[in-house]
């Protein structure tokens, strides 16, 4: 399931200029799209303009690479979603007479991946599941943004699986209602910051 929100607030700064604040959040591949809007927001600064990413929200993002990490070989196979069904999406996703799981699509901490360094992303929080086999690669990606001091906190809900605060079926389960509460708590913090409130 691919989910994207971006959340945005305008406001003039003078007669003409008017400045769109935007927070960006993804679920599973839709956070993996996230993480690429934000990148070409800094690339550019004009690109998306008059938008401007403040942060970004990054729920068990569908990162993946060449070298399998840890939690995919403990977890890759134990519940409905797992890496041999993810495969074929990677495969309709990337460039066909290219296909690589190292592309910077897919595994954002590649050496060369091209776009802005690191440190001139936007505050990240990242929301991983202690049974999603993907999690280590979203950890490894905080970690290296904490690195270069960009705000990259990770939440680490236990006993959860891939997709635990976005799937219909467990929309009511304490686990993805303080997930919620988290992410708005964290939107709220950059907001916030530079003097706006959004009403939740």
């Amino acid at each position: 399931m691919a989910y994207v929100n971006i959340t945005v607030e305008s406001a003039r700064i003078d007669s003409q200029n008017i400045v769109c604040k935007c927070v960006l959040l993804g679920a599973s591949c839709g956070a993996s799209i996230a993480d690429y809007v934000a990148r070409k927001s800094v690339e550019s600064r004009t690109l998306l303009a008059p938008v401007k990413v403040l942060t970004q929200v990054l729920m068990y993002p569908f990162f993946i690479g060449n070298t399998p990490t840890h939690s995919e070989i403990k977890v890759s196979s134990s519940y409905f979603f797992d890496k041999s069904t993810s495969i074929p999406a990677w495969k309709l996703f990337l460039p066909e007479d290219e296909f690589n799981l190292d592309h910077p699509a897919a595994n954002p901490l590649i050496p060369n991946r091209g776009g802005p360094p690191l440190k001139r992303m936007p505050p990240t929080l990242t929301v991983v599941a202690a049974h999603d086999w993907m999690r280590d690669q979203a950890i490894a990606y905080a970690r290296e943004l904490k690195k270069v001091n960009v705000d990259a906190p990770v939440l680490d809900y236990k006993d959860c699986v891939h997709e635990f605060a976005t799937l219909d079926k467990l929309l009511r389960t304490p686990e993805a209602q303080a997930c919620a509460e988290d992410i708005a708590i964290w939107v709220k913090k950059y907001i916030s910051l530079r003097g706006h409130e959004f009403s939740y």
